[in-house]
């Protein structure tokens, strides 16, 4: 019995917070353009809630069922990080040219919010996270198409995990 109640505290925990084994020194990026406001009609979550679980090493869609082979596509997928919550103004990171495996920061800001935009609404077949500075701990961004404030930002730290 204390088995299951452990491993289900460890499961809890592992959804909100991953360490990671990426080295303490980040890769700056830059965004791709001006900020943008394309997430502010996105649904708000708070990253880390009980009510939006994430997945293992997987980012997906907020909405399951039937599908058409045109909305199979993974890109583009934007990342969107929010110097402001509810992601009313976002700074676009290109997800298909990022590096992965490696702690990943943009200097010119921190960000309050994040989200993740993909036109199809597949979901992501890796794991997109987000960490205060440091490269040390990461929450990952469990859905597309959806706003996520961050709790204890502003975040600066990123990365893509395969």
């Amino acid at each position: 019995m204390f088995f299951a109640i452990a491993a289900a505290a460890l499961v809890a925990f592992s959804q909100a917070a991953l360490a990671t084994p990426l080295s303490t020194v980040a890769t700056t990026v830059k965004p791709v353009g001006d900020a943008v406001t394309i997430a502010a009609k996105f649904p708000v979550h708070e990253l880390g809630s009980a009510s939006v679980a994430a997945h293992s090493n997987s980012t997906l869609a907020s909405a399951s069922g039937v599908h058409s082979d045109a909305a199979d596509a993974i890109f583009p997928a934007t990342l969107l990080l929010c110097p402001s919550f509810n992601c009313a103004s976002c700074f676009s990171f290109d997800l298909s040219t990022l590096p992965i495996d490696q702690c990943l920061i943009d200097l010119s800001s921190s960000f309050e919010s994040v989200a993740i935009s993909q036109p199809s609404n597949e979901g992501l077949p890796f794991a997109v996270l987000v960490g205060p500075p440091g490269c040390a701990s990461f929450a990952q961004i469990p859905l597309v198409n959806e706003c996520f404030n961050v709790n204890g930002g502003p975040f600066t730290d990123f990365a893509i995990l395969e």
